[in-house]
């Protein structure tokens, strides 16, 4: 066990380590040397775009690079240490947390995902409307709901409130279960601030959109918009889009096809926050308010 425990933390510090020594020599690029001043002089503008862009083709040939030979030290690591399956859970955590991509990249190759510039421009409005309105301001946890949730939890004794964010959910949806713990909410918030360090908030929202579970055998928002609307996700509606955006909260019992009324009042919230929130305006309110819904089983609401 001991052994066991050395070897994974050996591991775990090869990869930090390897991490700050390449971060080092990818930030010491000696600057562009600079050239005289020459006011108006359009082709030296052009000269300065030509170098920033052979400056980004050459970061992203050393990014690739580095995914290369950190994929090999992992490999020559793996080789001499148990299976992962074996560590102590403890390291299994650890690990899990230093190498998010490990699960992340093979999602981003299933051929249902869709890039967030394919989704139409009112679908991630309306998630982040009812589901996280504070999505690109908080640091991957939202203080105030992790309070009140505190509050509400350890009066009861149990876990009887959330309070996550999307980047949470995510997380739990994907890397943990659905167990209602301390321990588990605990780790939920460390691997959530792990995440929002090593991606932006777009790529985050991109990969809840493409994961989530959104009612009637559906995961991710191609799949949904195809099984609800028969449309691809770039052709929703902005009154479609709040539909999608209900179903996170309980995809199951708020499908659609199987209850309307429980859907449209869920739809109508939705739309009611994208209005608080200053994402539509009051006559794009009102034109999704009213638009004729045409689901994939003939029925309309």
């Amino acid at each position: 066990m001991i052994k066991t425990l050395l070897m994974a933390v050996i591991i775990f510090l090869s990869m930090v380590g390897y991490d700050a020594i390449k971060s080092d020599n990818n930030t010491s690029t000696p600057p562009p040397q600079k050239q005289e001043q020459q006011t108006k002089d359009q082709n030296n503008r052009v000269k300065k775009q030509e170098q920033k862009v052979i400056v980004n083709e050459n970061n992203h040939k050393e990014t690739e690079k580095d995914k290369h030979e950190k994929k090999a030290a992992k490999a020559i690591l793996f080789a001499i240490l148990p299976e992962k399956e074996k560590w102590p859970v403890f390291m299994q955590k650890v690990y899990t947390a230093a190498n998010l991509e490990d699960t992340i990249d093979p999602i981003r190759q299933k051929p249902n995902w869709v890039p967030l510039k394919n989704m139409a421009q009112d679908l991630p409005k309306a998630l982040i409307s009812i589901e996280d309105h504070n999505f690109y301001k908080h640091s991957g946890i939202a203080i105030e709901s992790v309070l009140r949730a505190a509050i509400e939890n350890a009066a009861s004794g149990k876990v009887v409130q959330g309070g996550s964010t999307l980047t949470q959910q995510f997380i739990k949806n994907v890397f943990l279960t659905q167990e209602q713990s301390m321990e588990r909410k605990a780790e939920e918030a460390i691997l959530s601030l792990v995440m929002e360090h090593q991606y932006s908030k777009d790529e985050i929202l991109e990969l809840y959109l493409n994961t989530t579970y959104l009612g009637a055998g559906a995961y991710g928002i191609k799949q949904a918009s195809y099984k609800y609307f028969d449309k691809a996700p770039s052709a929703l509606s902005l009154a479609e889009s709040a539909i999608i955006a209900a179903l996170p909260y309980a995809p199951s019992a708020l499908n659609p096809l199987e209850n309307p009324l429980g859907c449209r009042k869920r739809q109508l919230l939705v739309l009611s926050k994208m209005r608080e929130y200053g994402h539509i305006n009051d006559a794009q309110y009102q034109e999704a308010k009213n638009e004729r819904i045409y689901l994939t089983n003939g029925n309309t609401f």
